[in-house]
């Protein structure tokens, strides 16, 4: 499969709340269908269709697959650990893996010993509780709140991939990838995650490279790089999984009529070792009562071969 390799960075911080209240929690990745909701928002922001980039992806056909964005740790993308990898208690202590070592034990070398975590003893990021305050209109009382921002060091980011299936398709008046890359173009200044009103997710992006992934082998296995929705016709292979784990997931949509509370979903987590066999789709998430139109959430597989055998 063709690959294009984007990099970002967030200059003024990043808040992604894992659960919809948590102000105070941040994760430091952006999983695929946080990203593919904002490209989603920002191809509407600038004046895109929203139909035209939506139905192939509701047909089930989609143009693209994301995969979510990971560490960028001193000019080298660094790939989620199989959940079933840990051979030795040194290696539950690694989350993430350096690409050629990936790529290599993706091809079957045994573990050995496990890549150091932080690499240099850095850690690529940190999280800090920023103090806010928030006036009441009425009584004009102040209250004091924490919110978590992540920002990363000098030479560490983000990066991720979008896998093309077809980039030429048409979008708009151009193509998915040009699509694409305006609807990056636009979260420069729009952002992605919360408190973007003080600059918080506000990104730079640079395209990186164009490669050649490996495609999954029918009736084999591949290890999850984004969050996966199974269809309800897909659980039964599901549950020949190698290794799985779910996560709930709720939050609020940005729409045209304000922000608007999706309903909650259990998506499969990046790093699962899942049949290939497994597509996933989109989400119908949209709420009772909220009628101005469809709010989904992305959960396409995008899979690496990984045909090793367990090694817990």
């Amino acid at each position: 499969m063709r690959v294009s390799l984007y990099r970002l960075s967030f200059p003024y911080g990043l808040h992604l709340s894992p659960h919809e209240l948590s102000l105070d929690e941040t994760l430091p990745l952006v999983p695929a269908d946080t990203l593919f909701s904002a490209l989603t928002w920002a191809w509407i922001r600038q004046g895109g269709d929203p139909h035209a980039w939506l139905e192939p992806f509701c047909q089930g056909d989609p143009p693209f697959l994301l995969t979510s964005a990971f560490p960028w740790i001193e000019g080298e993308p660094w790939f989620p650990k199989p959940l079933n990898l840990r051979p030795t208690r040194a290696w539950k202590e690694v989350p993430f893996l350096p690409e050629a070592r990936f790529f290599r034990l993706a091809q079957g070398e045994e573990p050995g010993e496990p890549p150091t975590w932080p690499p240099r003893s850095r850690p690529p990021w940190e999280v800090a509780q920023i103090p806010r305050v928030s006036l009441d209109r009425v009584s004009l009382r102040s209250n004091l709140f924490y919110i978590a921002r992540v920002r990363f060091r000098e030479g560490c980011g983000l990066w991720f991939g979008v896998a093309w299936r077809a980039p030429d398709r048409p979008c708009g008046s151009g193509s998915f990838r040009e699509a694409v890359e305006a609807a990056l173009g636009e979260l420069r200044e729009a952002g992605l995650g919360g408190d973007r009103s003080v600059g918080y997710g506000r990104l730079e992006f640079a395209h990186v490279d164009d490669v050649s992934w490996p495609d999954p082998n029918p009736q084999s296995f591949g290890l999850l790089l984004s969050r996966l929705w199974p269809r309800p016709e897909e659980l039964d292979l599901l549950r020949q999984a190698r290794v799985w784990r779910v996560s709930e997931v709720g939050g609020y949509a940005e729409t045209l009529q304000g922000h608007v509370r999706r309903l909650r979903v259990r998506l499969v987590v990046e790093g699962s070792v899942v049949p290939t066999g497994l597509r996933g789709g989109l989400a119908d998430l949209t709420p009772n009562g909220f009628q101005a139109h469809k709010i989904w959430r992305y959960g396409f597989a995008l899979l690496f071969p990984w045909e090793v055998a367990d090694a817990a």
